[in-house]
């Protein structure tokens, strides 16, 4: 028997946390995740009229802050595997961020849904820990990036032992 999670089971995970997965990453992060996902932006140098992607965006809100930085003339697509994630997200746009250039998506990080070269930027957040094949999320994500183009990858992870030590 393996301790493997299935992907149905994790979808299944972010289905029923879609209501407060706001509130964990605020938790989780102490409410730092707001700086790091600008941050993470940044780094992928989105410019105006520019073509980008969010992989597991969740409830949207880094794929709102990429669409804010290519403008109206560029475009941003949000994709997830959690239809209850992708509701909150097209909620949120539709309430609070219609004027961005936004495009939802059901989708799979380890199949994406687009042509090869598309993008000129992307970003992942707390995703990359909840695939079930990361070299093969990876090589998706090289895949449908331009050549050059940049992504920033945003995550938990468990610390080592001797950082736990610190805090005995």
């Amino acid at each position: 028997m393996t301790n493997e999670i299935t992907p149905s089971e994790i979808k299944a995970l972010f289905d029923r946390i879609a209501p407060v997965y706001d509130q964990l990453n605020n938790w989780l992060s102490l409410g730092q995740h707001r700086i790091w996902k600008l941050m993470a932006v940044k780094w992928t140098n989105p410019n105006p009229g520019d073509v980008g992607l969010d992989i597991c965006c969740g409830t949207g809100d880094l794929a709102q802050l990429l669409a804010k930085r290519v403008g109206t003339t560029g475009e941003v697509f949000g994709v997830d595997f959690s239809p209850e994630q992708l509701a909150i997200a097209r909620q949120r746009w539709s309430s609070q961020f219609c004027d961005l250039p936004l495009r939802w998506l059901e989708g799979d990080a380890l199949n994406l849904p687009f042509d090869d070269n598309k993008f000129d930027c992307a970003t992942m957040g707390y995703g990359l820990r909840n695939v079930t094949d990361i070299p093969r999320c990876l090589e998706e994500l090289n895949r449908v990036l331009k050549p050059g183009a940049k992504a920033a990858i945003l995550d938990f992870h468990r610390p080592s032992q001797s950082f736990l030590w610190a805090f005995k």
